[in-house]
């Protein structure tokens, strides 16, 4: 598995290494996936939670 800090050392530039929100929550849900598949379910809640709020969705959905 390739890692950023695997990209850095085989010298690819520093921008080809930087990782946007939307691939952030895409690993995100994922592993929320494979957690919950595993009966982690908590881990999974957790996960998800770390989804929204990489998209400060938690704020705007908070009750008022």
């Amino acid at each position: 598995m390739l890692t950023l800090t695997d990209a850095a050392a085989d010298g690819v530039s520093a921008d080809a290494s930087k990782v946007s929100p939307l691939l952030i929550a895409d690993r995100l849900i994922t592993l929320a996936q494979d957690a919950d598949r595993a009966g982690y379910s908590a881990t999974a809640d957790r996960l998800i939670r770390l989804v929204n709020r990489v998209f400060d969705e938690e704020r705007r959905l908070a009750p008022v």
